[in-house]
């Protein structure tokens, strides 16, 4: 009887097994008709979730459903949605602004910073339109999860709880919270390096610092999503400032080439296509889907599919901005980058100092800054490294909330989580920087990069499916022809995270034709045949559920006709 009951409150959209949270519902006598996204849902204890963890991440998704009109307290409610003929309106551009750039933060982390400096040291700008059609990519990935989001009314953990049997979505959140992981090392590394150059802390003691990264998470989520946003507003304005005042120390260069490197695409050998690689894997960030379609559902408005395409509107602006913004600084990264290397009036025969720089970039192009620009450049330089680690822990902290309460309906205080995300990430670096020192803290940035390519597939192709499933999408499903287009871009993508890994395994020297080489190689091999069949299955795997009544009720809410 109680599983019965169990299995009938799933039905209606309860959580099964757990205590139901009530719903209040206070209906507005100013207007009756419609009903907005969001909804305030009260624990069982009294308490109340913040905007983070309602809609998208509560499981149930009756806040979409219920014709509730309130938006969770920490809710940013957009009027009028429903009013206009469609025309571009800065008010309600405004209102959505800030999601995107919690979301761009996954493009200039630590990781990025190192690909761009590897790709400006050795190929100069060539390079630069690799950046330019991956971010792009990345845009048109992110309007895929903003679109899921608003037409379902749930993020891309909750979609896939529900669409897998409990083996594989346990086997899915346990490679995502790896990669999410993952994702901290970089920031880990990068603040801890950053702390050396601003105050000359040693790196172990930068490691175990950055661990008051989550009493900056707390005080942050005590203020609300606005503030979060502000703050994160900020943090990418301080690294648009550094790098931009060091492109301006620089002396010569040639716009020609700049604009060159931009447009026309080239890859001079194997080691620029590496590269290449590098940059796009380290812009398309797989926690970033899951952050992102969460982020959005903290935006309240009247429901129904006028507004709805408006709100996609709105948002993919939003990103756009916040991801050109971060263009420029990937590209002012290269150019500070490449314009040094080449002013550099260093004597370097053997290009020793330069293979440096490529092998450990983080460490070593801050020297070469202060050689080439003075020591206002390695200033500049260790500010935005340390506003680009804090600003990815909290990004990742958010993205680890929605995936824990997504696939597994569990939810945990936001700073224990991010400690817990950051314990992990601290003891390999620990580990490594006290046993290796620190010339070998940098190679774990490369081994998280592998990863988050391993993880990728497995958050990037459910989230096609869906976007390309008309019984998960409804009248908001995308077309044939850009889902076609779609299974292309992912295809190239998933393709060149392959070829990353498995260059990567042959530059390292491990696989050979000794004994250990052998077994090795061998277990490399099982090992990659079985990744390929998980990504073909789930590639191949039909779209069993059917959210179109959840959608209709969004789209044509009660009272609208």
């Amino acid at each position: 009887a109680e599983r019965q009951a169990h299995a009938q409150e799933r039905a209606r959209g309860g959580r099964s097994g757990r205590p139901v949270r009530k719903m209040t519902e206070q209906r507005s006598d100013a207007d009756d008709s419609g009903s907005y996204i969001g909804a305030q849902q009260e624990r069982s204890d009294g308490g109340s979730f913040p905007a983070s963890g309602t809609r998208g991440s509560g499981g149930n998704g009756r806040a979409a459903l219920d014709g509730s009109k309130d938006a969770d307290p920490g809710d940013v409610v957009i009027e009028g949605m429903d009013g206009d003929d469609g025309s571009w309106s800065w008010r309600k551009f405004a209102g959505f602004v800030g999601p995107g750039f919690l979301m761009c933060i996954g493009y200039i982390d630590p990781g990025n910073f190192e690909s761009d400096l590897q790709a400006g040291v050795l190929f100069g700008y060539k390079l630069l339109w690799v950046l330019l059609w991956a971010t792009l990519c990345g845009l048109y990935i992110q309007a895929l999860s903003v679109r899921l989001a608003l037409a379902t009314g749930w993020h891309l953990a909750r979609c896939m709880r529900d669409e897998y049997p409990t083996p594989v979505r346990y086997a899915l959140w346990v490679v995502t919270e790896l990669a999410i992981i993952a994702s901290d090392v970089p920031e880990v590394i990068g603040t801890a390096l950053a702390l050396k150059l601003i105050f000359g802390l040693s790196t172990v003691v930068g490691v175990a610092v950055t661990s008051l990264s989550t009493l900056v998470f707390l005080g942050l989520q005590s203020f609300g999503v606005r503030k979060l946003e502000a703050f994160m507003g900020v943090l990418v304005g301080i690294m648009s400032v550094c790098f931009v005042a060091q492109v301006g120390m620089l002396e010569g260069g040639d716009a020609a080439q700049v604009v060159t490197g931009i447009v026309v695409p080239i890859i001079p050998d194997g080691k620029a296509l590496f590269i290449a690689i590098s940059l796009l894997g380290a812009v398309v960030m797989p926690h970033n889907l899951f952050l992102h379609s969460a982020l959005v559902l903290s935006r309240s408005f009247k429901l129904g599919e006028k507004p709805l395409r408006e709100a996609l509107k709105y948002n993919v602006a939003e990103s756009a901005l916040a991801l050109t913004i971060c263009l420029f600084i990937n590209f002012a990264i290269v150019i500070v980058a490449a314009q040094a290397i080449a002013n550099a009036n260093f004597i370097d025969p053997t290009g020793e100092r330069k293979q440096e720089i490529v092998d450990r970039p983080l460490q070593n192009t801050p020297d070469m800054l202060r050689d080439v620009l003075g020591g206002a450049a390695k200033s500049l330089f260790a500010a935005a490294l340390l506003a680009s680690g804090q600003s990815s822990t909290i990004t990742g902290t958010y993205a680890g909330q929605f995936v824990m309460e997504g696939f597994l309906e569990i939810r945990i205080n936001p700073v224990l989580r991010a400690f817990l995300t950051r314990s992990a990430a601290m003891v390999p670096s620990l580990l490594v920087v006290i046993i290796a020192g620190d010339e070998y803290a940098e190679y774990l940035i490369i081994l998280s990069s592998v990863i988050l390519f391993f993880q990728l597939p497995f958050a990037l192709i459910p989230l096609v499916k869906f976007c390309g499933s008309p019984q998960i999408m409804g009248a908001m499903v995308i077309s044939k022809n850009t889902l076609r287009a779609t299974y292309v871009l992912t295809g190239v993508i998933v393709l060149a995270n392959m070829v990353l890994i498995v260059q990567m395994i042959d530059d390292s020297g491990a696989v050979d034709g000794s004994t250990g080489g052998v077994i090795l190689g061998l277990f490399v091999a099982i090992m990659s045949l079985a990744y390929c069949a998980a990504i073909l299955a789930l590639a191949m795997r039909p779209v069993t559920q059917n959210l179109i009544p959840q959608v209709s009720k969004r789209l044509r809410p009660e009272g609208t006709g």
